[in-house]
């Protein structure tokens, strides 16, 4: 298979022929190689507060940043905005890009809270996401409103890629804790999420080679965030693994795949699986474009990308996809799963 032959534009198949291989590479070195282009992106953050991690979560303080709309400066002081909790990708072990982030803030009306949490191979599972639960907890309970300007009596929870297998895995903690926050989780919206540890899926046979992600690049970001392969049976870990039972009465979601990406057919089942558990949920799949379509800076003018944060934001701010769906120029774009 090559990227040319599924229609990507130019951008996506340069990505596509570019791609680091990352086997031989330690994390370390990984990070530091997109240092500067992280340094750049801190233009987009509007506020920073350090947060307190307990013991048993590393102990260390966190940066916690917030993400802003514009003309916040010009409401009053007491004005409270509704929250989104974003949670970045990386393959467990890089920080985010931040253009995602601030899109989703301005075009939602929304302070979007970003956890700096701690990467693997440093922080193996399940520490990065026990410290965004914890973090999640406080904001909801209001332990941890440091500018006083968050409503905590509902939020959303968005991830992409690694960050959408956090997404996923965070309401199942809550649900597997008995906690009252489950409920107050009003959307989940996750971009191309990891759900499972299977590298024999449709997509990932299909598309293991010659893409952005490959196949022995996922097999590499597992081998540094799990301890053991015990730990791939958890629902926290794996969400795709999770009952149906366990899925009742999880938040409204919705699920975006790429065409050609790895991670595709295992997004597309833990959607089907929640239908299946009868909660709301809808999948689509982007086609003619690559892993981190939404994500990347070189791909952020593309249709793909342009459609896909479209549709997105529609669901945050409860607006209707249909004119969307069925717009005759999207018809070769889209696909619901």
């Amino acid at each position: 298979m090559d990227p040319e032959s599924f229609g990507l534009d130019k951008t996506a198949i340069e990505i596509c022929n570019s791609y680091m291989p990352v086997l031989d590479i330690e994390p370390r070195l990984i990070r530091e190689g997109f240092k500067s282009l992280y340094d750049i992106q801190k233009k987009h953050i509007s506020k920073t507060k350090q947060y307190q991690l307990n013991k048993e979560n590393g102990g260390s303080l966190m940066d916690v940043h917030f993400f802003y709309p514009n003309g916040y400066e010009q409401n009053p002081v007491d004005h409270k905005y509704k929250a989104i909790f974003y949670i970045h990708g990386g393959g467990f072990m890089v920080d985010g890009i931040k253009k995602l982030p601030r899109e989703i803030s301005d075009r939602t009306n929304s302070i979007l809270i970003y956890p700096d949490y701690g990467l693997t191979p440093e922080f193996k599972y399940p520490l990065g996401l026990k410290q965004c639960y914890q973090l999640f907890t406080d904001i909801m309970n209001g332990n941890f409103n440091p500018f006083n300007d968050l409503i905590n009596d509902s939020i959303s929870i968005v991830g992409e890629s690694s960050g959408g297998n956090f997404a996923l895995s965070l309401p199942l903690m809550l649900k597997l804790n008995n906690s009252t926050f489950f409920k107050k989780i009003s959307k989940v919206l996750v971009y191309y999420p990891i759900t499972d540890c299977n590298f024999e899926t449709p997509s990932y046979n299909r598309f293991s080679e010659k893409f952005y992600l490959t196949k022995e690049g996922m097999k590499w970001c597992w081998n540094h965030y799990t301890n053991n392969d015990s730990e791939r049976d958890e629902i926290t870990c794996c969400p795709l693994k999770a009952t149906i039972d366990q899925l009742k009465d999880f938040p409204e979601t919705l699920v975006i795949t790429a065409e050609t990406d790895v991670l595709s057919s295992e997004g597309e089942q833990f959607g089907l699986k929640l239908s299946n558990a009868n909660v709301k949920v809808s999948v689509l799949r982007i086609l003619k474009t690559i892993h981190g379509f939404v994500s990347l800076d070189q791909t952020n003018d593309s249709i793909a990308c342009r459609v896909g944060m479209d549709l997105s934001m529609n669901f945050l701010n409860n607006i209707s996809n249909s004119s969307i769906i069925n717009e005759n120029n999207n018809k070769t774009l889209l696909q619901l799963v």
